[in-house]
């Protein structure tokens, strides 16, 4: 019985001392939105940037086996770039949101 009366103040105390603030709870709203953005155009950036590395490699592989068709290789690469660059900017855009919308 004395366990039981134990544990049920033990939880109704804590409620009691864990209770926050209104504002407290917009804090960690404004810190999870920085964290979110910081983590949308981080990953981005790394993501991209490896996408790019991989579509430069092949590009210089490929006209190293086959001079020939170098510049046109290097033309589709420049497009492909230019779409992995497109995601880059949606998550910039993203993080900009998460910044300035409340």
């Amino acid at each position: 019985m004395k366990a039981r009366l134990l544990i049920l103040s033990t939880l109704l105390l804590t409620g009691v001392a864990l209770a926050q603030e209104a504002t407290q709870g917009t804090h960690l709203k404004e810190g999870l939105m920085y964290l979110g953005a910081g983590l949308a155009i981080g990953l981005a950036a790394l993501g991209t940037g490896i996408g790019m590395g991989h579509a430069v490699r092949g590009t210089q592989e490929g006209t190293a086996r086959n001079p020939t068709v170098g510049g046109r290789l290097q033309t589709v690469m420049f497009i492909g770039l230019a779409f992995i660059e497109t995601l880059a900017l949606y998550a910039l855009l993203v993080a900009i949101i998460l910044l300035f919308v409340k």
